[in-house]
């Protein structure tokens, strides 16, 4: 009997520990997922956290400029388009603040004062630029969940190739003949030429 008896509280202990063994593993933070399968987009899961690339949004490297959208919606698909929108925007802002600072620094090394004809130079070059390169960002990563309400809530990061800006300022730049007489011997613009050549 007592052979039993211990026999039988082994297993009682063994089947316990299996129960909060499974228990803790099933309530352990999911991975981090950036772009879902169809299958896991058609039965999205809320996650615990925003991805990381939204929180922190990637610094420009030697590819890409980057920018983040976000966007919510009863319909997964205008989510999406929403969130895209947003980030193009957003790119389309980064691309006004690079072309400033390029143009700035054009203007200080080439010796002029700020002017009329700078400002209106500004403008038109960063609308120019815009317009070349943003029809050709792309969405890097996306991620759609659906919220307890049943809406939809999703993170788009998108990239612009920094070459494409490259080429377009340039060209901008090249077409002003006034102002590329300019600029055309500054260093900043001769470190930008330098990155379209193959």
């Amino acid at each position: 009997m007592n052979g039993q008896y211990k026999l039988s509280y082994f297993l009682q202990f063994t089947f316990f520990s299996l129960i909060i063994f499974y228990s803790g593993c099933g309530s352990s933070k999911p991975a981090s997922v950036d772009m879902p399968s169809q299958a896991r987009a058609s039965q999205p899961q809320t996650p615990l956290d925003v991805p990381d690339w939204f929180m922190m949004t990637p610094e420009e490297d030697d590819e890409y400029i980057y920018a983040t959208g976000e966007a919510t919606s009863r319909k997964m698909n205008l989510a999406i388009q929403k969130a895209t929108q947003q980030a193009r925007m957003n790119l389309g802002q980064q691309i006004g603040a690079k072309v400033q600072s390029l143009i700035e620094s054009m203007v200080q090394e080439a010796g002029m004062s700020e002017n009329t004809q700078i400002t209106e130079f500004y403008s038109e070059t960063s609308k120019s630029v815009s317009d070349q390169t943003l029809n050709g960002a792309t969405v890097l990563k996306k991620y759609p969940y659906q919220m307890s309400g049943g809406s939809y809530r999703v993170y788009v990061l998108m990239g612009l190739k920094k070459n494409a800006f490259n080429n377009a300022a340039v060209s901008a730049i090249e077409n002003e003949e006034a102002m590329y007489a300019e600029f055309k011997a500054t260093q900043a613009f001769q470190r930008l030429d330098e990155a379209i050549k193959p």
